[in-house]
């Protein structure tokens, strides 16, 4: 299977990995050296957030995190 073919994750699916819901999280800073960003929920509750596995993160960005490991980046529309 073409890692094409493999399902993204999606905020109304949630983690591909466990089943667990995933977070919408902003990205307030971001940390290039550590791989790390300060995220914020619509709650308003930050967190640290690794990004190991999604690259060029940007401040202002949404990303569906689990396990404070961001799993993507979001793209406009689908951020409701």
């Amino acid at each position: 299977m073409s890692a094409d073919a493999l399902p993204g994750c999606h905020p109304e699916v949630g983690c591909i990995t466990c089943g667990d819901e995933g977070v919408e999280m902003r990205a307030l800073t971001v940390d290039a050296r550590t791989g790390l960003a300060l995220c914020v929920d619509d709650g308003g509750v930050a967190r640290e957030v690794d990004l190991g596995i999604v690259a060029g993160v940007a401040p202002g960005d949404v990303l569906l995190v689990h396990a404070a490991v961001a799993l993507t980046r979001l793209e406009p529309e689908a951020v409701a």
